[in-house]
């Protein structure tokens, strides 16, 4: 039986139906390839550029095979070029919008924080293969008192470079103290590690138990601030006899597991909801969401992918503009921007604290140095993390940091000052 031209129109319409809707699937199906190969390639590869290469491969096959098949449902004649012409449509776009979206730094390379040579800031090279930028300030007397060694906060952030808190810590020197600050690897002046994965809990109390041998002495005062006070806490858990006393300032939790239930207190919580829009619309980014997703398969990958002078100069910005100013009763009283965070330092130090297996506390209990605790009531951390300092050292104290915030020893130096020298004498 022969077919009549309407059954004719009307089957060939159905196949330019059907290869319309191919090439429309394989459209979508080439943008899905490329995603799941450049992420899945993360598991064989460091490298960005091989992982990028393998991800045009990938979608690049599948636009072949879906162009062939819908080529020959349209009844292409020149078969070849078709798809060579919907390779190089599909692969140009594709280049386009990873180059505009993905490839764009968060931060222009210009306006990216470069560490300069500062002075008076000189570098331990450490056994633990650290090389960490410090700052000595010598004592004033002749009586030589244990030194004083300043955790600063973070994980990521800085003191050698940090003025408020150089004014206020270097004061101690006046009673008896030399001070030391010292940037935490892989932040602030101090090298980058290759390897991110190896910034850790456990590779900042390796430093800081090298910190202390380099500097010849058996004990030291540790004054550990938000996240300095949780290195501090977990430092003494496993090198008791080596710190004399202790101050924690604005703590941070012990043992963070202790929180995952009940919130720690974050800066996020104090925003309304027109500071949280104005921070998602800040760091919504696509190379952003990029690097994370990435970090979470291949660490070192996603380093290579976005470096730590980009990812550090952009959470700079994120900190200074959206952070500092609810991490004080009043932000008039002090002037804390500054530059140097280490991003992929706090990110992968605070996997492994989110990670802690050994609970410290238990240990803790046994030591009776001297202890201070000293909180703001403007703080936003939960107040019962810096009383759980307090009730755990069985001989410390609590002190309230009046009218201040997160940052006490830069609202009121005077008062914080106060309550250091009252302390340590």
């Amino acid at each position: 039986m022969e077919k009549t031209p309407g059954k004719k129109s009307e089957f060939s319409r159905g196949r330019v139906a059907s290869g319309g809707l191919i090439q429309l699937m394989t459209y979508l199906f080439c943008f899905l390839a490329f995603i799941a190969t450049f992420f899945a390639s993360a598991l064989v590869s460091d490298s960005p550029t091989a992982m990028i290469l393998l991800s045009f491969l990938a979608a690049a096959l599948v636009l072949w095979f879906g162009s062939h098949f819908s080529g020959k449902l349209f009844k292409v004649k020149r078969q070849k070029l078709y798809v060579g012409m919907q390779l190089a449509f599909v692969i140009t776009i594709l280049s386009g919008l990873i180059v505009y979206f993905i490839l764009q730094p968060l931060v222009p390379k210009a306006e990216q924080y470069v560490a300069k040579e500062v002075p008076g800031v000189d570098f331990w090279e450490l056994p633990t293969g650290s090389k960490i930028a410090f700052r000595k300030f010598p004592s004033k007397t002749k009586a030589q008192k244990l030194p004083v060694i300043i955790l600063h906060g973070g994980p990521g952030a800085y003191s050698v470079t940090f003025k408020p808190m150089l004014d206020v810590f270097s004061e101690l020197t006046a009673i008896g103290h030399d001070v030391y600050f010292y940037d935490q690897v892989g932040s602030g002046l101090s090298e980058r590690l290759s390897d991110v994965s190896e910034y850790s809990l456990d590779r900042h109390i390796a430093d800081l138990n090298a910190i202390r041998q380099k500097i010849g002495t058996d004990q030291m005062i540790l004054i550990g601030s938000s996240w300095g006070a949780t290195l501090a806490a977990n430092y003494l858990a496993e090198y008791p006899n080596s710190v004399g006393s202790a101050i924690f300032s604005s703590p941070g939790p012990i043992y963070r597991p202790d929180w995952l239930e009940i919130s720690d207190g974050s800066l996020d919580e104090k925003m309304n909801s027109r500071q949280k829009e104005q921070l998602d619309a800040a760091i919504e980014k696509p190379r952003l969401i990029v690097a994370i997703t990435l970090a979470e398969i291949n660490p070192t990958a996603a380093a290579r992918f976005a470096p730590d002078q980009e990812m550090g100069s952009f959470f700079d910005m994120i900190a200074n503009d959206y952070y500092l100013p609810l991490a004080m009763c009043d932000l008039k009283k002090l002037d804390a921007r500054s530059s140097g965070y280490g991003f992929w330092s706090s990110r992968m130090t605070g996997k492994t604290l989110q990670n802690q297996t050994s609970d410290p506390k238990p240990a803790l209990t046994k030591i009776d140095i001297p202890v201070l605790v000293l909180r703001g009531p403007c703080d936003y951390k939960n107040e019962a993390v810096a009383r759980q300092y307090a009730a755990i050292f069985p001989n410390s104290r609590f002190e309230e940091v009046k009218d201040t915030g997160h940052m006490a020893y830069g609202e009121d130096p005077q008062q914080y000052l106060r309550l250091l020298t009252e302390f340590l004498r």
